[in-house]
This record gives structure tokens, C-alpha cells and sequence, in this order.
């Protein structure tokens, strides 16, 4: 699988990431980046995110901060 351009490259990922880990992954990732031009998933935003994919990211980045400091 190949993608061309930065948008094209951040989509194949994250479908590459939903066909390995499943979508709820995908969508937390996409909204951990704040991706939102036109995704494959409607997550990029908190607006549009539910519930469980913001609980996710914010937990996610939580441990991420944590372990840089």
C-alpha cells in the first residue's frame, strides 16, 4: 500500500490502523492529531468525537505526558 502527500499518508495510516487494531484505535488516534480535513473516520475534533474515543485519547495522552516528564 502506497499514499502520496501528507493527507494521503495520515489516512492510509489510519486505515492501516483500524484494518490492525480496530476502529476505536483509528478514531482516538485521529483525534489525539486533531486530523479533521476529510478523514476516514469523523473523530477529529471533540465535537464530533463520542464519548469513548475522547476518554481514550485523553487517557492515552495522559500516560504519554506523564512518562515525558
Amino acid at each position: 500500500m502506497t499514499a502520496a502527500g501528507v493527507s494521503a499518508g495520515i489516512d492510509m495510516a489510519l486505515t492501516l490502523t483500524r484494518d490492525i487494531a480496530g476502529p476505536i484505535v483509528a478514531k482516538a488516534i485521529q483525534l489525539g492529531i486533531e486530523y479533521d480535513p476529510q478523514p476516514p473516520f469523523r473523530s477529529g475534533s471533540y465535537t464530533h468525537a463520542g464519548w469513548l474515543i475522547r476518554w481514550l485519547t485523553r487517557r492515552a495522552m495522559r500516560r504519554y505526558y506523564e512518562r515525558r516528564l
